[in-house]
């Protein structure tokens, strides 16, 4: 498997360029076709006044004024996008989303890709409403969440990957292979083992040969909770060891139960401070 496409969800916020230059130097590392994808957005479903003006001459104004608050937010996307894929996306390509049906198209979009990125906070480019894992659960295909605080640097090159010996776990090693064999360093991070018999005798170390056997770079951190939260283990560890990307299997259990419950992903995506790969 190889990175081949990226689509990078844009919007015509500040918040977006930490998504941008992150999606455009990953999609130059791996030399893939980079796709922007705008949600155009009617204007006037933000605008509570609307419901009050009356007369003709009032609803032209109003008119007028939303389609140029319309095209301002089209213009400033595609400007942004076509910056930071021009400065560093080998091919590009710009994609507009208009309809009511505004989820399920955007859906569409992920669907022929094999990397989804996003930002946060949510929307972070998305359709209002939807979230990074309701678009995964939804498509299936793995999403890389970028805060809008990340600052230019080294992507993908450190990366902290969170094994809990689950399916999903083994799905996001897959999902994101290529981006474990680019990098310089992986870490297969294991938490209180010992409650999990699914590890096996040797915590981590059979998917740390799979990895070495596919040319990642793989060292293996068996780390104990000591009572803490995991998401604060794992967290902390990433900010210690200065991950620039976490991979995670997202929801373990059903994200039912983790909502009900708590779990990993769930805290992990509330605050997420460094690009996070889910897949499922």
């Amino acid at each position: 498997m190889s990175l081949k496409s990226l689509v990078v969800f844009v919007d015509p916020t500040a918040a977006c360029e930490a998504r941008l230059r992150y999606a455009a130097e990953l999609a130059l590392q791996h030399g893939a076709h980079l796709i922007g994808a705008f949600i155009q957005t009617n204007a006037w479903q933000n605008d509570r006044s609307s419901s009050f003006i009356q007369g003709g001459g009032a609803i032209r104004e109003m008119l007028e004024r939303h389609g140029l608050a319309e095209r301002k937010a089209l213009s400033d996307a595609t400007l942004r996008f076509e910056t930071a894929a021009g400065r560093n996306a080998p091919s590009f390509e710009f994609r507009i989303v208009r309809d009511d049906d505004v989820g399920n198209l955007a859906r569409l979009h992920c669907l022929h890709t094999d990397l989804v990125v996003v930002g946060h906070p949510a929307p972070g480019g998305l359709p209002s409403m939807w979230s990074p894992e309701r678009m995964l659960l939804s498509s299936g295909v793995p999403h890389l969440i970028v805060p809008q605080e990340w600052r230019a640097g080294p992507v993908a090159t450190n990366v902290l990957l969170a094994w809990n010996a689950s399916r999903e776990a083994r799905r996001a090693v897959t999902d994101s292979l290529p981006i474990l064999q680019a990098a310089a360093s992986v870490a297969v991070v294991v938490v209180d083992a010992e409650k999990n018999p699914a590890h096996g005798a040797e915590p981590g170390a059979n998917i740390a040969h799979f990895l070495s056997r596919h040319g990642v770079t793989a060292r293996v951190e068996q780390l104990q909770s000591n009572g803490k939260p995991v998401a604060d283990v794992i967290s902390r560890f990433a900010a210690d060891d200065r991950s620039d990307l976490i991979v995670l299997g997202a929801y373990s259990h059903s994200p039912k139960r983790e909502l009900l419950f708590g779990g990993v992903t769930r805290s992990l995506l509330s605050a997420v401070t460094i690009p996070t790969l889910i897949a499922h």
